[in-house]
């Protein structure tokens, strides 16, 4: 088992590894892209030779001069982008800088949060040791957990009793005749009519046997309301014993200084909320700033490929590739020479191109693996997968699944599938659900490390708020007391 924290370092240890690989994948595009560069800078010089030693056949003078302002051109365009790259490099250094600033801030900020968590668990666990140990405290226990299994059987009875009037009743509103007598009130002080309807309502009442039907429709109809009357009743009763009780772990709380810790909590959790958001803007920052650091790698920066293109025009000439055909069919040597050198670069820019092919191929994939992680790492400090009591079960098997993914074995889904079956909360040293957090209506208890297993729900979907169980009075659903632990509660299976 490892715990959250340790799981998110070895991510960020990973991430720093890819982010390493996808700069020296970028270095060597780079470099790959200077040779090509000064692969056409050496064509240069060597036309400039061919066309000094042509200068009778071929004008000469004018291509040495025509070659020299193609150069002038390209250095200028290559000095812009040395100034533009110095100050993109700057420019990445203090973003670096201060996403490296943040982390270490987040490390103690973290460091804070565990240990306010450490102390809110520890305060609640002492007071909660206190009370269980308060026979007046125990004894305000047992009447709430009294009236409420009471509460909880008069609100069976009466759902038992409602449905059995829906079941038996229907054969009484389904008759006609029987609900026109019923709805009004025949055989009652409220029944109201004039003689000749009073005579025809009783030959029907007579014919359908009304007397007994309208008894026993109405003890029906009767039981219901009166359990329904009585259920509410000890509801009232069960609310006010839960309602004292709830006061009692409040008044403790307080008594414990606890409700001051659980704010120093909640500060820690929502600075920490605070940083992370932080770090997520300063890597979207560092994100763009090296998508166009790696232009400039790769040669598509607006100057390196002006001065290439430019370049390469200028030496596709058609005087150029005159002189460089005359010059193979002169006597000279030092001609075969140049010439030789100039088809041996245009090998090496072959076997360049395709090497920068294969580079840019593994580069994309690069990306690809280190934006996954990064959004994994987002991920896990979203879900609280990093909080206080957040734990691991597996920690060989996380290891090897990460690896599994910097292979190339594992996508980005399958690995964050992995981490959520095997991340799981230690449970606290208090208890959430003792005393009044045992009804199943919310708790006063936190738990400093708390049951934090449904973080994404206490959080609202949202960072900056505290990793506090919800509490108030909210009314049971389904009934039954929640959990069980040293505060007394227990479960029931809905009857007693």
């Amino acid at each position: 088992m490892i715990s959250g924290r340790q799981t998110l370092a070895s991510i960020d240890q990973a991430v720093s590894a890819e982010r390493a690989r996808l700069s020296e994948l970028e270095q060597r595009i780079q470099a790959a892209n200077t040779t090509r560069l000064q692969l056409r800078h050496a064509d240069a010089e060597d036309y400039r030779a061919l066309a000094r030693a042509r200068v009778d056949l071929l004008a000469g003078e004018d291509l040495v001069r025509h070659i020299d302002q193609a150069e002038q051109q390209v250095m200028a365009l290559l000095k812009a982008r040395d100034e533009a790259l110095r100050t993109l490099d700057a420019r990445i250094a203090a973003a670096d800088a201060e996403r490296e600033r943040l982390e270490a801030e987040r490390q103690d900020q973290a460091d804070r949060l565990d240990r306010a968590a450490e102390a809110v668990d520890a305060a609640e666990a002492g007071t909660q040791a206190r009370l269980d140990a308060d026979p007046d405290y125990r004894r305000q226990r047992e009447q709430a957990k009294e009236a409420e299994r009471t509460a909880m059987h008069a609100e069976e009875k009466a759902a038992e009793s409602a449905q059995e009037k829906d079941e038996k009743g229907a054969s009484y509103r389904q008759d006609p005749l029987f609900i026109y007598l019923w709805d009004r009130r025949y055989g009652t002080p409220a029944y109201k009519a004039n003689p000749l309807a009073r005579w025809l309502d009783g030959k029907v009442a007579r014919l359908i046997g009304f007397a007994d039907a309208r008894a026993n429709y109405a003890r029906l109809s009767e039981i219901p309301e009166r359990l329904r009357e009585h259920a509410d009743a000890l509801q009232a009763v069960a609310d006010a014993a839960f309602e004292a009780l709830e006061a009692l772990d409040t008044a403790a709380r307080e008594a414990d200084g606890i409700p001051e810790l659980q704010a120093a909590l909640e500060q820690a959790e929502q600075a920490l909320s605070a940083i992370d958001a932080g770090i997520e803007a300063a890597e979207a920052k560092l994100q763009g700033l090296a998508a166009e650091k790696a232009r400039f790698a790769a040669g598509e920066d607006p100057e390196t490929k002006k001065a290439v293109e430019y370049l390469a025009a200028e030496l596709q000439r058609d005087d150029l590739m005159t002189l460089r055909r005359e010059a193979l069919s002169t006597p000279f040597p030092d001609d075969d020479l140049i010439v030789n050198r100039l088809l041996d670069r245009d090998d090496e820019r072959r076997r360049l191109d395709a090497s920068v092919h294969g580079l840019d191929e593994s580069l994309t994939q690069q990306r690809k693996r280190l934006n996954a992680l990064e959004s994994v790492r987002v991920d896990i400090k979203r879900s609280g997968y990093d909080r206080p009591g957040s734990t691991f079960q597996d920690g060989s098997l996380v290891a090897l699944m990460l690896g599994n993914f910097l292979n190339g074995m594992l996508d980005r889904n399958g690995l964050w599938r992995v981490l959520q079956e095997q991340q799981r909360y230690r449970p606290p040293r208090s208890d959430p659900g003792f005393g009044s957090g045992g009804f199943g209506r919310g708790t006063v208890w936190g738990g400093g490390l708390g049951d934090l297993g449904n973080l994404g729900d206490i959080l609202g979907g949202s960072l900056g708020r505290s990793p506090i169980r919800k509490r108030g009075s909210q009314r049971r659903s389904g009934g039954g007391f929640r959990r069980g632990g040293g505060g007394g509660g227990f479960r029931t299976g809905g009857g007693f």
